[in-house]
């Protein structure tokens, strides 16, 4: 039992185990909608079951699996949150409420470890569910309905503002900060326009690459998210070391900092125009190419 524990342990950091590399980890299949399928989503917990035996050598052949399909359910706003369970619990039985230390096992398979996931209906959560490549190293996966949460959390209920936030946030912590740029397809519309005139997730892509290749070190800190209707708005900032060339201007070599706030529109899930309003001149002086001494022009009256 400790073998299996400790194969646990090795996947913790990606939260589940996973097995071959296959299409629908990438592409899922499309969910079909099923008779009184909810417009409201729902929350869904899937229960990891896996065999006494599973051991490290399975976890880690399919840890990196597991890492991308999470990716994907973040992208998407499809996750909500996961944990392993590293060790046996405690059981309290019969009328003298006797306690002992151990797991319940049931065909010779112990629950490991949970997440919840948004879905619009059961079926959908079951689609999702199948994705879960332990299925195939043997595993079973439990899929339940959740009951309404009372939360005072960013993902309080199931309103479309929550998770249109939650999105926006994981745009820049999820993807920008790590460079995951793939997972913009997931969150960016083929119809989006960009502040610039980019278009589509290439065209949103292509901006955050030039940037990251500018400044590699480059980090986004979320500073405030409202939204209304649908529309997001985000007050960010960022820092980065300047060592390559950015839209023709010579690397400075200085480290520089930014902020701005933007505006997302959203056309179902996914992101369809965006505006911004960044400090250019100070970004300009910051990497010397504007004397400090200059100043923005007074607004007339």
């Amino acid at each position: 039992m400790r073998f299996f524990l400790s194969g646990l342990l090795l996947i913790n950091a990606q939260v589940f185990p996973q097995v071959k590399t296959n299409q629908s980890l990438i592409q899922p299949k499309k969910e079909t909608k099923m008779k009184n399928e909810s417009s409201e989503f729902k929350e869904y917990i899937l229960l990891v079951h896996l065999p006494l035996n599973y051991g490290p050598e399975q976890a880690q052949e399919v840890r990196e699996q597991w890492g991308r399909l999470l990716d994907q359910w973040k992208a998407n706003g499809t996750y909500v949150t996961s944990f392993v369970y590293p060790n046996d619990g405690y059981l309290v039985k019969g009328p003298q409420k006797v306690l002992t230390k151990e797991g319940i096992v049931s065909d010779n398979f112990r629950l490991v470890s949970n997440l919840i996931l948004r879905a619009a209906s059961y079926e959908a959560a079951l689609e999702l569910a199948k994705n879960c490549p332990v299925i195939e190293q043997g595993g079973i996966i439990e899929v339940r309905e959740i009951q309404p949460r009372v939360t005072t959390t960013e993902y309080a209920g199931n309103s479309t503002l929550a998770k249109n936030k939650a999105r926006i946030r994981n745009l820049y912590e999820g993807i920008l900060n790590t460079g995951k740029l793939d997972l913009l397809k997931e969150l960016i519309s083929e119809d989006y326009t960009g502040a610039r005139g980019e278009k589509g997730p290439e065209g949103f892509a292509e901006t955050v690459g030039s940037i990251r290749s500018a400044f590699p070190d480059i980090k986004w800190t979320v500073e405030d998210l409202m939204a209304e209707g649908n529309q997001v708005i985000v007050r960010w900032s960022w820092m980065g070391t300047n060592t390559s060339s950015f839209r023709g201007l010579p690397a400075s070599g200085k480290v520089v900092t930014d902020s701005a706030i933007a505006i997302y529109q959203f056309s179902g899930d996914k992101i369809s125009k965006a505006w911004i309003e960044s400090d250019k001149l100070g970004f300009l002086q910051q990497i010397g190419l504007v004397s400090p001494d200059v100043t923005a022009p007074k607004t007339r009256k």
